[in-house]
């Protein structure tokens, strides 16, 4: 206790300013989790197949996120530094620059996926149905556009410390998604397709907050007018500096998950019906750690802006102290209650045990995905993002795919193979992410 007091005194001002931005995203994420909670809920009165079809038609859209999340990332590191810097000027040209980049890509993804959705759907599953998977992709991706645009000011807003914003925009989103949902899969009786129009309309509404936050309230420095919108083509080379690695960072990550998740699917319909819930209910834990995540992007950043290097290295350890702390308790409920916490999502009794045995399994791996998922924040906001991009290819294509392989194939594991495989991975790229961190090297990285 006493070391914990004399770590509060002498750090008081830097922990004040972690949760301003990480309580807020916590609430924010958690926000979101309960959105996933709901659906869930909704369409598991469906059946397991629903399930699975949502699964399914969510995973080529967690395959393009990367390069909305690129740009946030670009964002983030130059939009923290200006502020830090006090240079509201760059600041502003950075988010402007961001939607000019990304929500032109956003509308060339939602093309290809309405015209070419049953392609894709067909490599990823080859062996189960994927009419209603279909249905539920091409609604979702006409709300691309909206995410998009939602993703760049979330990250925007939290750079300059006003992380409330995002949070209440998404706790008003999660009621409207869960009317909306009642509305189109029960009342309507659309089913998963139901699910998939309440989510597009979810999306569109905190687009429309957002945009009247940014161009008519004019409150905050990263405010826009029709003037902004020019293209600044050193601006966009800044941007892109960071943003392309991590672009390929997340990119190789979302394609090794869909092989990740092609792998799993093969293992049949309940299994990987399980599988997601297992992931859903673990998301609890996960978007605490994203929360000190983010506050670490942003404050190392801001730091770096303002010159304050012990500054940004303090506030890189502090957040990932803090972000241990959390998870480690959350992985203690993971291991002792798996059943009651899986039994929130679903009651169907072929499901709970292999979603509990999943849950009890990644229960162990909370504290060192605590340290990789906050240091590869803070890496990524000091503009450190090849680092990053390096050591999720090297976990993904070196040790999780090919052990996944080994433990569902040749040991024949079943789901819980994929999940002791996830342990290792997370393992190897916590040590990575410490091991670059303590180098220091990224305080010279220009933005």
């Amino acid at each position: 206790m006493k070391q914990i007091r004399s770590l509060w005194r002498e750090n008081r001002s830097e922990i004040l300013s972690i949760f301003t931005i990480a309580l807020p995203t916590i609430v924010d994420m958690f926000v979101q989790t309960l959105l996933g909670f709901f659906d869930l809920i909704m369409v598991g009165r469906l059946g397991p197949d629903a399930i699975a079809s949502v699964g399914l038609g969510t995973a080529p859209i967690l395959t393009v996120i990367p390069i909305f999340f690129a740009i946030s990332v670009g964002t983030t590191a130059m939009v923290s530094r200006a502020f830090g810097a006090k240079n509201y000027n760059e600041a502003k040209e950075g988010m402007s620059q961001s939607l000019i980049l990304g929500v032109p890509a956003a509308f060339i993804v939602t093309f290809i996926f309405i015209i070419f959705g049953k392609n894709i759907l067909g490599i990823i599953s080859k062996n189960q149905p994927i009419t209603d998977a279909l249905s539920y992709l091409k609604v979702v991706s006409l709300g691309i556009p909206f995410l998009c645009f939602n993703i760049i000011f979330s990250y925007g807003f939290r750079s300059i410390n006003k992380a409330k914003i995002p949070m209440i925009n998404n706790t008003i989103s999660i009621f409207s998604n869960i009317l909306l949902n009642y509305i189109f899969i029960f009342v309507l009786n659309l089913g998963v397709f139901g699910a998939g129009i309440a989510t597009t309309i979810s999306r569109g509404i905190v687009t429309l907050i957002f945009s009247f936050l940014i161009i008519y309230k004019k409150n905050y420095c990263i405010a826009l007018s029709k003037k902004d919108f020019k293209i600044n083509k050193e601006i966009c080379r800044r941007l892109l500096k960071v943003g392309l690695p991590s672009a390929g960072e997340q990119g190789i990550f979302r394609i090794g998950m869909l092989i990740f998740e092609a792998m799993v699917i093969n293992l049949g319909t309940l299994q990987y019906a399980a599988h997601k819930i297992a992931l859903t209910a673990e998301s609890f834990s996960f978007n605490l750690g994203l929360g000190f995540s983010v506050a670490g992007t942003a404050l190392v950043g801001q730091h770096l802006g303002a010159r304050q290097y012990q500054e940004a290295r303090k506030a890189g350890y502090l957040n990932m102290f803090l972000a241990m702390g959390v998870m480690t308790a959350f992985g203690f409920i993971f291991m002792i209650f798996p059943k009651f916490v899986i039994s929130m999502f679903t009651k169907e009794q072929s499901i709970v045990p292999m979603a509990s045995s999943a849950l009890r399994i990644v229960s162990i791996a909370q504290p060192i995905l605590a340290v990789s998922m906050v240091l590869s924040g803070a890496l990524r906001g000091a503009g450190d993002t090849k680092s990053v991009l390096w050591i999720t290819s090297i976990g993904m294509f070196l040790v999780r795919i090919p052990l996944t392989y080994l433990f569902l194939y040749v040991f024949n594991f079943g789901l819980n193979g994929a999940w002791m495989v996830m342990i290792v991975d997370l393992t190897y790229r916590g040590l990575a992410c410490l091991y670059r961190f303590r180098q220091g090297k990224w305080r010279y990285i220009e933005v």
